[in-house]
């Protein structure tokens, strides 16, 4: 007896279905998963004798080791420069950035810090900012007292500088100090910034001097 084709080709050809899945089942396939590096966040500080290129040189081997540059700060200050920088970087790669900074710029010294905060990020959301300003007669202890009430408020000081100028009439040395304070997230449940400013203003009239505090909450960051 002859098959018809159609039906004798469908009797002993497998479909292309089948084939698959006998293959499928017979096979093992390997996957392989990539995650990657472990980061880690440090921060960098160098200081030395002022110079042209020093911010070029820092940032040029971070960038150079896979370093990525977050908030930073530089000050220039009695013919020095100072400079603080948050970086991430992948865990393996920091012993040879610490390695690189030592000794590759020149007339520095730099250090890199590990981050003391938990989970840091390069970008801390702030929660709160305020602007201060004293201006006054200069007394022993001024900054000191004026500090301590944004510490006692869980404020930390994100830029400050102090100066001595002429008072606008003469005769009088004039001082100043103004700068920003922050908090970052979560904020106090108890954390009134108004508390805050009348604390200040109480603290100026008690040296005879002026004290301003001002929510800038949002505002882009300048020094």
């Amino acid at each position: 007896m002859v098959l018809p084709t159609a039906l004798y080709t469908r009797a002993v050809i497998p479909s292309s279905r089948w084939i698959c899945s006998k293959f499928l089942s017979n096979t093992s396939i390997t996957t392989r998963q990539f995650s990657a590096p472990a980061k880690k966040v440090i921060v960098i500080h160098s200081i030395g004798e002022d110079r042209p290129g020093i911010v070029a040189d820092v940032t040029r081997i971070v960038t150079d080791k896979g370093g990525n540059v977050g908030e930073s700060r530089a000050q220039l200050l009695g013919g020095h420069f100072s400079l603080m920088m948050q970086v991430d970087i992948a865990e393996k790669d920091v012993g040879d950035l610490q390695d690189q900074l030592a000794s590759g710029v020149e007339g520095m010294k730099t250090e890199c810090l590990e981050s003391v905060e938990k989970n840091a990020t390069v970008a801390p959301t702030i929660a709160f900012a305020g602007n201060f300003k004293l201006s006054g007669a200069d007394n022993p202890g001024i900054v000191h007292k004026l500090t301590s009430v944004l510490a006692r408020n869980q404020l930390t000081i994100a830029n400050m500088k102090t100066k001595h100028e002429e008072a606008p009439f003469g005769g009088t040395e004039l001082f100043t100090v103004e700068g920003r304070s922050v908090a970052y997230e979560p904020l106090a449940s108890n954390f009134e910034w108004t508390k805050i400013r009348e604390e200040l203003k109480e603290l100026g009239d008690s040296l005879n001097c002026d004290i301003e505090f001002d929510n800038v909450t949002g505002s882009t960051f300048r020094d």
